[in-house]
């Protein structure tokens, strides 16, 4: 097998050189051996989202995420640390360069998706690129609030009439997991078969070109970071630089724990 998983964080991080190591697995994932008692969920956590996985108000949601099929390990910082804890994982496996991947096949195989998006000018490209999709743009909302539930609602419905193979949940973290989770759960109580869940973020705006990547070099040192904080200085600034001290804390709590069980 071309690829493994290594545990780092309790999560299995698929560890690959690339997508097409595990592409064709995730095309025919209902033949998964872990499909019954796993979730059908492709989750790319970065070090940011790993951090927040481990607050005690997200033990819950990361809980269920572990169970998902297919964990990718969405940036350098965890390749790095992977190395550190000496379990290293082959590469970075961003859900930036699987959505091209999944799009293409999908589209030629004319495969029905179901893409959630934060806005409407995405959902419009996308469907201007490929026509056997739908698209839903929702109303901002909290994870806490009765609009949640509408959202779930519509979506739940889309699912249950176009039974689409691939539901792809971009409105950034957490709540594309809460949305995924809880159609998810609606259409295991319903026995409505489950399409295959992908949380990536913002993907399809790089895709049809909303935002932009960082170049290709950069993406190839691991430095996507400081592209993201050229862009948006305001904003990425106090994140990158309030997120070190609870990145190393959880660092040096991940490695007291390999330390113990090799003891």
């Amino acid at each position: 097998m071309p690829y493994n998983t290594i545990r780092l964080f309790d999560l299995d991080f698929v560890s690959a050189e690339n997508h097409a190591d595990f592409f064709d697995d995730i095309m025919d994932y209902r033949n998964n051996p872990d499909y019954e008692h796993k979730k059908p969920f492709i989750i790319t956590p970065n070090a940011e989202q790993v951090v927040k996985l481990d607050q005690p108000q997200h033990h819950a949601l990361k809980e269920q995420l572990s169970q998902a099929l297919f964990i990718l390990p969405d940036g350098q910082a965890i390749i790095l640390f992977s190395k550190l804890a000496r379990k290293p994982l082959k590469n970075k496996l961003t859900g930036s360069d699987l959505f091209p991947l999944l799009w293409q096949r999908a589209k030629k195989n004319r495969q029905r998706i179901l893409v959630i998006v934060s806005e409407e000018a995405v959902g419009v490209k996308l469907k201007q690129d490929y026509d056997n999709i739908m698209y839903y743009t929702p109303p901002f909302f909290s994870v806490d609030s009765p609009l949640f539930d509408k959202v779930c609602l519509d979506n739940f419905k889309t699912i249950k009439d176009f039974k689409p193979e691939y539901v792809i949940i971009g409105i950034g973290f957490p709540k594309q997991e809460f949305l995924g989770l809880a159609l998810y759960q609606k259409l295991k109580e319903d026995n409505i078969p489950t399409p295959l869940f992908l949380f990536l973020g913002a993907s399809a705006d790089y895709y049809v070109g909303t935002k932009k990547r960082a170049p290709r070099l950069l993406q190839k040192m691991g430095l996507e970071w400081l592209h993201r904080l050229v862009l948006e200085p305001k904003i990425r600034w106090r994140r990158y630089i309030l997120g070190i001290g609870p990145l190393f804390m959880l660092y040096m709590k991940e490695l007291r724990k390999e330390f113990s069980k090799n003891k």
